[in-house]
């Protein structure tokens, strides 16, 4: 039988739980609708660390087709390099990396759409 978590690991487990599903987004300049997990565990960073191997604007790239899906379908990086247009690619590092909050750093409403 698994051990009950305790403490910050049970704080974590709920805010895991509580975290649960996906948003839709939908890219400005293609139209393409894709999803985005409201929890992505810290290894999908770390293994998008690992392919680019200390690129960071391919971690991030690689990253996003880790965890984003195109009308329901996964793209490879090199999909996402030679078909996605540049202002959709930024729109969804901010999506990913972003949060789902929907605000600035100045507290003006963004373009998060949860």
């Amino acid at each position: 039988m698994p051990e009950e978590l305790t403490g910050v690991r049970a704080k974590l487990k709920a805010h895991k739980e509580a975290s649960a599903g996906s948003r839709t987004v939908k890219l400005d300049e293609s139209g393409i609708e894709c999803t985005v997990l409201n929890f992505i565990n810290h290894g999908a960073w770390m293994r998008a660390h690992r392919t680019a191997k200390g690129d960071n604007p391919k971690a991030q790239a690689s990253f996003v087709a880790e965890v984003v899906r195109f009308e329901g379908e996964k793209l490879t990086l090199t999909d996402l390099t030679e078909l996605v247009p540049a202002g959709d690619m930024l729109q969804l590092i901010g999506e990913v990396f972003g949060g789902k909050d929907g605000g600035d750093s100045e507290g003006e409403p963004g373009k998060a759409l949860n």
